[in-house]
């Protein structure tokens, strides 16, 4: 059976009996760090289950979360570039498990391979699109309404309506107070779009969820779902 990323789910068989030999099997932590900010990847993964989490941080550890990658897509895979100027680290939100693969092997496929060249384009051009969407949120829109995006979209890269979170998670990925993320949590419990016990979140209403967000979350699905569904746009003259 192939894993359950999507990535390589979605390869010809050549193109994953040349990769599979290289695949490692990893089981991973909650907060196992996968890649440092200022470090070439060692490794590129491939998660089949849990989500992980690519922040930026600042010398006083300010810390802002850009994107939550699942099994829709790789993580590491910036070991393309020629370049050697990594900001951007990269931290398990959940458990979960997956593999991974030497990046310089990734590297010679990913040029080699044209479907893997394109997905992995692709989810790069999507998670451009969200963190850019997801730095006007945080300017934009209330704690209240950003953590409901939040969720929906942790929901959605997680494949589960209900997962394991630590509050200091939660702060770190909306850059706020642990009282704000308190409040807007308690706020949202009291409406029943979400249960929140003992550091477990469950949804127990997605569509009101849904609505206590605010546009963002649509903004970004629509995006990201374009963006992986490898249609191009016509160029007409």
């Amino acid at each position: 059976m192939r894993p359950r990323n999507q990535v390589l789910s979605a390869l010809s068989d050549d193109a994953y009996e040349r990769l599979r030999p290289d695949l490692q099997p990893v089981t991973l932590k909650a907060g196992d760090v996968l890649h440092e900010s200022g470090k070439a990847p060692k490794s590129v993964y491939f998660l089949d289950k849990g989500v992980a989490s690519l922040t930026v941080s600042t010398d006083d550890g300010t810390e802002l979360e850009l994107n939550i990658v699942g099994n829709e897509s790789t993580v590491g895979e910036r070991a393309i570039f020629d370049y050697d100027f990594f900001i951007i680290e990269c931290s398990m939100l959940t458990d979960g498990a997956g593999h991974k693969i030497d990046p310089e092997l990734f590297r010679k496929e990913f040029y080699r391979c044209e479907a893997l060249h394109d997905l992995v384009q692709n989810n790069l051009e999507a998670r451009i699109t969200e963190a850019s969407q997801t730095s006007l949120c945080n300017q934009s829109h209330s704690v209240h309404q950003r953590l409901a995006r939040w969720i929906l979209t942790l929901a959605d890269r997680s494949g589960s309506e209900s997962f394991d979170i630590t509050h200091d998670a939660i702060r770190k990925a909306l850059g706020v107070t642990r009282s704000s993320i308190t409040r807007a949590a308690i706020a949202l419990k009291k409406k029943g779009t979400i249960d929140y016990v003992h550091g477990t979140i469950t949804i127990i209403d997605r569509h009101d969820l849904e609505k206590e967000s605010c546009e963002c979350y649509d903004v970004i699905l629509r995006a990201l779902n374009a963006y992986r569904s490898g249609k191009r746009r016509s160029v007409g003259g």
